[in-house]
């Protein structure tokens, strides 16, 4: 019984442990939450902004094909869907709950959807995240080009020059016909949203309806410089924003989930803890009562002894 008791404790000990990492990684991914949230914040004002400008310049853009290719190359959609490549964010280490799963998910329904349009297609993924390869592995069938990691600070600049440099690489060189990004949009803490956006050709991420919205009032405007100039310097602009502002959601959509998941954590753990309590208190209990027990036995036994040996 005592053996027991002290096995308990042990347990005890173990899960107090536990739920001091769990605290501690809440809070340590609530401050990259409040941080990643600061950055999305002050960049999706910009980047709304440059949406707006973008809405008309794609109207010239989309007048002639030969504007396009002298724009950008990056605005030529090939018209067919044989190769093609989604990047996915995942996160860099795990205890983020389901947050890769549900974007593995996303990507996963969206290939498939893909190949049964087209039976021919060749298809690969490129993920950003050590995390996210196993999904892929685990689950797919799909090949994986590339898994990159996560710069050590969080969102760096560089991660998002490195994924644009990608992208153009494989659309310009390698004869990818459209390519992809699965990203996790973030909503809040307890809401995020796995969503795969296009990337390339390059369409400034506009809805046919915008576009039309905005015919008239693009036809008023009188441009200095050149148009074509204008657009020239907005489309790598608006590419590296874009990028940017994916990967801060998709950040600030980690820390999110890793934060809820850790405070399910400790409080799994507190529950734990107090029905490890009960039990070890009534073990005490048990074990106390086993030895008053032996005790007045014992008190008894001597007690008869003594009334034998002096005859009372």
């Amino acid at each position: 019984m005592s053996q027991k008791l002290v096995d308990l404790k042990n347990r005890m000990k173990s899960v107090e442990n536990i739920m001091g990492t769990t605290d501690t990684m809440s809070t340590v991914a609530a401050a990259k939450l409040a941080r990643a949230r600061s950055k999305a914040a002050s960049l999706s004002i910009y980047a709304e902004k440059m949406r707006q400008i973008a809405l008309m310049q794609s109207q010239y853009a989309l007048s002639s094909q030969e504007i396009l290719q002298e724009a950008s190359p990056l605005l030529i959609d090939k018209g067919k869907q044989d190769r093609v490549v989604v990047f996915v964010i995942a996160s860099e280490i795990g205890m983020c709950g389901s947050y890769n799963g549900q974007i593995g998910k996303k990507a996963h329904s969206f290939l498939e959807n893909l190949l049964k349009n087209n039976k021919k297609a060749e298809v690969g993924i490129w993920i950003k995240g050590l995390r996210g390869e196993r999904y892929f592995k685990k689950n797919t069938p799909f090949p994986i080009l590339k898994v990159d990691s996560w710069s050590e600070y969080g969102v760096a600049i560089s991660d998002a020059l490195s994924l644009i440099m990608n992208m153009t690489y494989l659309f310009l060189n390698k004869g990818i016909d459209e390519i992809y990004c699965a990203y996790t949009k973030f909503h809040g803490p307890t809401k995020r949203e796995p969503v795969v956006l296009k990337m390339l050709p390059f369409t400034f991420g506009l809805e046919e309806e915008e576009k039309k919205q905005s015919q008239h009032a693009f036809e008023e405007w009188i441009y200095e410089p050149d148009p074509l100039i204008i657009l020239k310097e907005l489309i790598p602009m608006y590419f590296k924003i874009q990028v940017f502002d994916m990967l801060l959601e998709s950040y600030a959509s980690e820390q999110g989930a890793r934060m809820m998941a850790m405070e399910d954590a400790s409080d799994r753990a507190k529950e734990t803890l107090a029905e490890m309590l009960i039990s070890y208190n009534r073990m005490r209990r048990d074990l106390i009562t086993l030895d008053l027990l032996g005790i007045l036995s014992a008190a008894k036994v001597i007690e008869k002894e003594a009334a034998a040996q002096t005859g009372f």
